[in-house]
């Protein structure tokens, strides 16, 4: 009897073993075909994105990169983040060192040449960093023969330069936070990126140092990819929509940039990849009442009835709908004065299709015009992709996607 248990036993223990490596083995294929991704932010700009020494990221912009991976199937123990510097963004997108980057990168012309943007997933603008006891920098017409400091890589300091000061003296350095040094040690007079930016290091040095507050330009973040890839481009901007309309990225600004009395504004419009070519379907058959309330909606928005608009726009589209009439409406901007009473703008469709029955895309564009020379990065031209439903009988407007235009 002891030898038949004994060889049960050794014959379970085998058994077992045999299991146990076979669920190792699976539990090893399964680890290495989860999916990963390795993204690039920064290590250095407090509230949005800071390396904490237990090596572990922080900040908006983490929070931002942590639920697209989710969003995209991929978990936090399987993310690689690197550090992506203002001037080593591209490379890293290009060499395929990253598979994205979220790291306060404003979508630009030049840069779009280059990148694919996914988003945008936050709007700031172009301030002034300076100490505390500096009063007579208010705005960056003041800057004339003062010494400022931005990181390279970076459009700021051109910008100033370019349109506000030509006499100022630009001091480029490898991060912000050198930057910000230099401004704490009295070797440079300002430092100028984006508000939310500068935010973070003035909440770290609140008794030395304060923003000035007056944003003189308009900047999207968005989400740079591999350029070409509007696959990838394309899911990360579903999940920004994502994150928008949950809440988690109210909660994430919440917690991050309401840092020294800074207002960050609010979720901006998400629009379609734009590199991914929009399929308006057979325009040479259009139902007359689409027409009639397309021409209507761009005659609203022209005389800037709002009301009527709304009255004629989806539940889904109201908020997105409201973000753009607070965002981009030139009446409706407390920041700058008086220079710009005269700005105003013109809309115009661009194209008209049904994509079936009961459902149409609307192409429209928006320009400005009267804008000053100097604010012309404020004031962008936008083209909106529109989808109408007829509903009840009547076509409505249920779904808003912008993108600037830039030059």
């Amino acid at each position: 009897m002891k030898r038949v248990v004994l060889t049960v036993t050794l014959a379970a223990t085998l058994i077992s073993g045999a299991a146990c490596a076979k669920d190792n083995d699976q539990s090893s294929s399964a680890a290495e075909k989860s999916p990963s991704f390795t993204i690039g932010i920064k290590y250095d700009q407090p509230g949005m994105s800071v390396m904490g020494a237990d090596g572990k990221p922080k900040g908006f912009d983490v929070d931002t990169a942590a639920y697209i991976a989710e969003n995209l199937g991929v978990q936090p123990d399987h993310i690689t983040w690197k550090e992506a510097r203002t001037d080593r963004r591209e490379d890293m997108l290009s060499s395929g060192a990253v598979d994205f980057v979220v790291a306060s990168y404003s979508i630009s012309a030049a840069r779009q040449k280059q990148v694919s943007f996914a988003g945008p997933y936050l709007m700031t603008g172009q301030d002034l960093l300076v100490r505390q006891g500096e009063t007579s920098i208010d705005r960056p017409e003041a800057l004339g023969g003062r010494r400022v400091c931005t990181a390279k890589g970076s459009t700021s300091a051109d910008k100033i330069k370019k349109d506000f000061s030509a006499d100022v003296e630009v001091t480029a350095r490898d991060t912000y936070s050198q930057c910000v040094d230099d401004l704490l040690g009295g070797t440079v007079d300002a430092v100028s990126t984006d508000g939310v930016i500068l935010a973070g290091y003035a909440a770290m040095h609140s008794d030395q140092l304060r923003v000035v507050g007056h944003p003189f330009t308009k900047e999207r973040y968005g989400v740079g990819v591999k350029k070409g890839n509007t696959e990838l481009q394309t899911r990360i901007t579903g999940a920004i929509q994502a994150m928008i309309a949950d809440g988690s990225w109210q909660r994430s600004v919440d917690a991050n940039l309401k840092r020294g009395g800074y207002q960050p504004l609010p979720a901006p419009p998400v629009f379609n990849a734009p590199d991914a070519p929009i399929a308006v379907g057979d325009s040479a058959k259009l139902d007359p009442e689409l027409v009639k309330t397309g021409n209507e909606m761009i005659n609203m928005v022209n005389a800037k009835d709002w009301t009527t608009l709304a009255a004629t726009s989806c539940p889904e589209a109201q908020d997105t709908l409201r973000a753009n009439v607070a965002q981009f409406v030139p009446q409706n901007d407390a920041n700058l004065g008086p220079e710009v009473k005269d700005v105003n703008y013109n809309a115009t469709i661009t194209g008209l299709s049904q994509t079936g029955p009961d459902s149409a895309t609307l192409l429209a564009h928006i320009e400005y015009t009267n804008v000053p020379e100097k604010y012309k990065q404020y004031f962008k031209d936008i083209d909106y992709t529109n989808t109408l439903s007829r509903r009840d009988g009547a076509w409505k407007l249920c779904m808003v996607n912008a993108d600037f235009v830039e030059s």
